[in-house]
């Protein structure tokens, strides 16, 4: 229901705040919370203030003496809004300066960073150090190759038949099974660490990345690996690991008592979660993981993307998967991608997914299910339904992604000569010009804080769609702005002096989720219901 939001304030009046991200992980939000210093020194002042005012101000909801937040209001009533409705929000926040932890001509770096640094608290002390490694992870090429060999563990139930692996094969896919050390799953992403410098490139086909330990499922891993009576049952109570690879050896008989599992490029396409709440606690501790084990299943595709895709999706089971989890391999996003990356933009697909591998250099980044939305606000002529649901966006794109027939299927059906990847980027563009304006605008007109579905909507209504390439055309589209800007403005005046007749409350957030707020747009530009939507979308390009 609520978007994922990445902010570059303006210079004044956002309450000293240079960054907030809201990011949706189904059963939580994690926020993000931005402070950065052009400077070389630590300060424990700074750092104070910043977690004090971010207490004051959202935790607490005061605001009394904070003279400068206008442009934080947005976020405020986001932050508000969720939590109404019972979701909870664990903050991160990220003290960011252009200096080094570590610097003999600033010698109080490093014991303030020691002591307020704290991720266990979800408290980051970033230095230029850190952001360059970041660059440098971003800047690597693709996978390098990698060998791993697994030691399926016997059974230990009979000494005459103690056979540790379940092997077979349907058609070209050969599958084995069997028990493992957790630790040797450890081993497993040390060793990508070591030869790829990241773990990401061991999940790439996973569906998202990790979501913490706030996703229920995670949590209670933890707490399992935490009780000796409890752990020793942890593959009774986990779904395991889910693994492919382009090929793997299959051992004839065990060599010295132990069996021998060869895999080259392997991929943890069911199992992130999992693999993470284990590594951490590995990390801590190998001890923790003493006669822990996982079950694993290993699938030898050749690289099979549509089997890759349905074992993705038929064994992730144990952490719920929305349908942005669904729809993120789908080969319709897969392309796009690839068209926003040719326009330097970096979509990011995967819940949880934070850094890319890709050495490709972006001049921005946005989440597919913001460009989704967008879509859906334009294009598919529901501004309400977009602001109002995600969740009903993304499902109702996932199932013209899946289903024959579907109305919307030769969109997403992941043909590379759909039209629906410049309606996606043009759909970007609107998105973009907008949020730009919006912090020109704000403090002129209260309602732009809450209405970039509805004054989306209305840019493509203006400009049409006869010609995508106007919305490159500042010109036309400042135009277009300027006219909905005044339309909305003057429809949200009528319905707040109709609200005030009948002694109720306004509610900006509530009007603009309503179909009203559309019929209403449309009756003041004089627009008509389109009675041929999908057959025209088909043709729009």
């Amino acid at each position: 229901m609520y978007k994922t939001y990445f902010n570059a304030f303006a210079l004044d009046k956002d309450g000293g705040f240079d960054g907030i991200w809201f990011q949706d992980q189904g059963e939580y939000f994690d926020m993000h919370i931005f402070q950065c210093k052009n400077a070389k020194g630590l300060t424990t002042n700074q750092i104070d203030k910043f977690r004090n005012d971010f207490k004051d101000i959202f935790v607490n909801g005061n605001k009394v003496g904070k003279q400068t937040i206008e442009n934080l209001q947005q976020w405020i009533d986001e932050y508000r809004q969720i939590s109404e409705q019972g979701v909870i929000i664990e903050s991160k926040l990220y003290f960011v300066f252009n200096g080094l932890k570590e610097d003999p001509d600033y010698a109080n770096n490093k014991p303030i960073f020691d002591t307020y640094h704290d991720p266990d608290a979800n408290f980051f002390i970033i230095d230029s150090d850190d952001i360059y490694q970041k660059v440098v992870d971003l800047a690597k090429q693709k996978r390098n190759e990698i060998k791993f060999t697994f030691h399926p563990e016997k059974s230990n139930i009979s000494a005459l038949d103690s056979q540790g692996l379940y092997t077979y094969a349907v058609q070209d896919i050969r599958a084995a099974n069997f028990r493992l050390q957790a630790t040797e799953l450890c081993l497993l992403i040390e060793n990508e660490l070591k030869i790829n410098g990241s773990f990401e490139t061991l999940f790439e086909e996973n569906i998202r990345s990790y979501l913490g330990f706030k996703a229920r499922a995670n949590r209670n891993m933890n707490t399992t690996l935490s009780k000796r009576e409890e752990a020793i049952y942890f593959p009774f109570l986990n779904n395991g690991i889910t693994i492919i690879c382009d090929e793997f050896t299959l051992p004839k008989q065990p060599q010295n008592d132990t069996y021998l599992l060869p895999v080259k490029n392997p991929q943890i396409v069911n199992g992130l979660q999992t693999s993470w709440v284990l590594y951490q606690n590995f990390k801590k501790d190998p001890a923790i993981l003493k006669e822990i084990y996982i079950n694993i299943r290993v699938y030898e595709t050749k690289q099979d993307k549509e089997i890759i895709a349905k074992i993705t999706d038929a064994t992730n089971t144990q952490t719920p998967i929305n349908y942005r989890d669904k729809v993120s391999n789908k080969s319709f996003n897969t392309l796009t991608k690839t068209v926003f990356k040719n326009a330097k933009i970096n979509y990011i697909t995967k819940r949880g997914e934070t850094f890319s591998k890709d050495p490709f250099i972006y001049n921005d980044v946005v989440e597919s299910e913001t460009v989704l939305k967008f879509w859906f606000a334009t294009f598919f002529e529901e501004p309400e339904t977009a602001k109002n649901s995600i969740a009903t966006v993304v499902q109702r794109i996932f199932d013209a992604a899946t289903f024959e027939k579907h109305p919307l299927e030769k969109l997403f059906d992941g043909d590379k000569n759909s039209p629906i990847y410049i309606q996606l980027l043009t759909a970007y563009r609107i998105y973009t010009f907008i949020r730009k304006q919006k912090k020109i605008k704000l403090s002129d007109f209260e309602f732009l804080a809450y209405a970039d579905e509805l004054m989306s909507y209305g840019i493509y209504k203006y400009i049409g769609s006869a010609n995508l390439k106007l919305y490159i055309d500042e010109l036309k589209l400042n135009e277009a702005y300027s006219i909905c800007l005044g339309i909305i403005s003057n429809i949200v005046d009528e319905e707040k002096q109709l609200h005030s007749d009948a002694g109720k409350t306004f509610s900006f957030n509530a009007y603009f989720k309503k179909p009203k707020c559309r019929v209403d747009f449309n009756k003041k530009q004089k627009i008509i219901e389109n009675d041929t939507l999908v057959e025209d979308l088909k043709l729009i390009r």
